[in-house]
């Protein structure tokens, strides 16, 4: 064919054409491949599917020895107890990064950075019926893998109670993860926990009145426990008042009649803003309980608000031995 004539020039216009295109179609599938192994941990190892067991921890093999790991994965099993549509993890650190499993299901993934991350699972379905559950708070280091079991509805943690000489507790109450118990003719208990992860913590009892112990955090993160809680079983005085938690302080719901707080002349809707001296603001009721209540006999000074007024009361702990009609959620001091 002469190269000079016009069909000549249109059949090299369009192997040019086709030339062209293939050249992008190699540059997009580079691109590609080069974004699938960036997503990838270095040598190209992905994370397992399946967390099997609990708060075990396994290394991150990435092929080549040599090769050092950024990531550190959490990898947990949901149970199906939780409901029927799949769900997704949901992840933030404590400089407020964020991680979101890609897929939903039972078992789920995520590849973070070291750092402490607390993990929630989301669940599957529309914005009102979907529900966020937190499964707890882990550590997670480079070349490492967290895994986690949500426990299942009925999850049971079982331990006992004694005194500080070692003596079993009968009777003494044991609550969190949102639920409660007492421990039988032996000290022993078995609570039913109802969240992923939360405070368990044991009170000893002296008539209406009940002392905290020292909680206890539980996670799925952590290995099974058998936790054996310590309460000092000394008697107990109180000033004979209920509270609720406040901005301000304590608030005063519920006076007990004959108790020295209604002697004293405290009444319902005070806030008390100091406890011997220590600003109550900020406190919880739990905390108020283990800072007002101590020994038959001796003393505690309240600086009670009542609208703009202050006073200052000195008020001798006694044994309060009839309960308070008070709501479930406030505690008698």
């Amino acid at each position: 064919m002469n190269p000079c004539s016009p069909g000549y020039a249109l059949g090299v216009r369009r192997r040019i054409a086709i030339l062209f295109v293939v050249a992008l179609s190699l540059i997009g599938i580079a691109l590609w491949a080069r974004f699938r192994d960036q997503a990838a941990l270095p040598g190209g190892w992905r994370p397992p599917k399946l967390a099997v067991g609990r708060a075990r921890q396994a290394p991150i093999s990435p092929g080549d020895p040599e090769v050092a790991l950024e990531w550190g994965v959490i990898t947990c099993t949901i149970d199906a107890a939780l409901g029927d549509d799949p769900g997704r993890l949901v992840a933030r650190s404590t400089e407020d990064q964020t991680a979101v499993s890609t897929a939903e299901g039972r078992a789920l993934t995520l590849n973070v950075t070291p750092g402490e991350w607390t993990v929630n699972w989301h669940s599957g379905g529309d914005s009102r019926n979907s529900e966020l559950r937190r499964l707890g708070m882990v550590e997670v280091d480079a070349g490492e893998v967290q895994r986690c079991t949500l426990p299942k509805a009925g999850w049971t943690l079982s331990g006992n109670v004694v005194d500080l000489h070692g003596e079993p507790q009968s009777g003494a109450w044991v609550e969190g993860c949102r639920t409660e118990t007492r421990t039988d003719e032996h000290g022993l208990f078995t609570l039913v926990l109802q969240r992923g992860d939360c405070l368990v913590r044991a009170w000893s009892a002296d008539g209406a009145l009940q002392r905290p112990g020292e909680p206890v955090y539980f996670s799925p993160f952590d290995p099974p426990a058998s936790p054996t809680f310590r309460l000092d079983t000394a008697q107990i005085g109180g000033v004979g008042l209920a509270l609720v938690g406040a901005t301000e302080g304590l608030r005063v719901s519920y006076v007990l009649p004959g108790g020295p707080g209604e002697i004293a002349g405290i009444e319902a809707g005070d806030v008390i803003v100091e406890a011997d001296g220590e600003s109550t603001a900020g406190w919880s009721v739990s905390h108020g309980v283990e800072n007002i209540t101590g020994t038959p006999g001796t003393q505690v000074r309240l600086r009670v608000q009542r609208g703009d007024v202050e006073s200052e009361y000195a008020l001798v702990r006694a044994r309060i031995e009839e309960p308070a009609a008070v709501e479930s959620e406030e505690i008698t001091p």
